[in-house]
C-alpha cells in the first residue's frame, strides 16, 4: 500500500515537472497553418439580371474547397504571390462583343487578407486573364 502511494506521487510529481516545463514552449509556439492557410471566396457576377452570382470557396495549402480545379487555380495564384492585381492580360482570341463580367476574391492568403475586384469587358477576355482561378 505505501508503495502504491509512493508510486503515485513519483507519478504525479513528473507529471508535473514535464506540463510545467512544455508551458513556456506552448506560450511560444505558432501553428504553422496559420501562417500559411489560403482561402479565397470567390464571385463571378456579370450585368444580365438574369444571371445569378456564382460563387466558390478556393484553399490553398492545402489544396481544396469547393473549387473543380483547385490545383490548376492554386498553382496560378502560387506564382504571383496570392496578388490577383498581377495576373496579366492573357492571350486568346476574343471576340469584342460588350458583355461585362465582374470578378470578386475576399479572404486571405498565407494570412495575408485579399481584397480583389475587376470588372473585365467579356468572359473570354476575363478567362484568359485570371486562368482557372475564376472557372467554375
Amino acid at each position: 500500500m505505501v508503495e502504491t502511494r509512493l508510486t503515485g506521487r513519483i507519478f504525479l510529481a513528473a507529471a508535473t515537472l514535464a506540463g510545467t516545463a512544455l508551458v513556456p514552449a506552448l506560450a511560444n509556439a505558432e501553428p504553422a497553418a496559420d501562417v500559411n492557410w489560403s482561402t479565397l471566396n470567390l464571385t463571378v457576377s456579370t450585368e444580365n439580371r438574369g444571371e445569378a452570382p456564382r460563387t466558390a470557396v478556393l484553399s490553398c495549402h492545402p489544396v481544396g474547397g469547393s473549387h473543380p480545379h483547385a490545383k490548376s487555380a492554386c498553382q496560378t495564384l502560387s506564382a504571383v504571390d496570392g496578388d490577383l492585381n498581377l495576373l496579366g492580360e492573357g492571350q486568346a482570341m476574343c471576340t469584342l462583343i460588350h458583355q461585362p463580367v465582374t470578378y470578386t476574391a475576399r479572404g486571405y492568403w498565407q494570412g495575408r487578407p485579399v481584397a480583389f475586384e475587376k470588372t473585365y469587358s467579356n468572359k473570354c477576355i476575363a478567362e484568359a486573364s485570371t486562368g482557372k482561378v475564376f472557372a467554375f
